[in-house]
């Protein structure tokens, strides 16, 4: 039997690589949200 800090430690692990793909389409899709913005705010008079 594992102990709790190990266990723990393997969890965070499994959890870290899905996440860092989630922030990198998140921050894809905030850049093109601003690209979108500005060129909206530049058309405006």
């Amino acid at each position: 039997m594992t102990s709790p800090t190990k266990k723990a430690k393997a969890i965070r692990k499994r959890k870290k690589a899905p996440n860092k793909a989630n922030q990198k389409a998140d921050r894809k899709r905030i850049e093109k949200n601003l690209k979108v913005l500005r060129e909206a705010a530049g058309k405006e008079p």
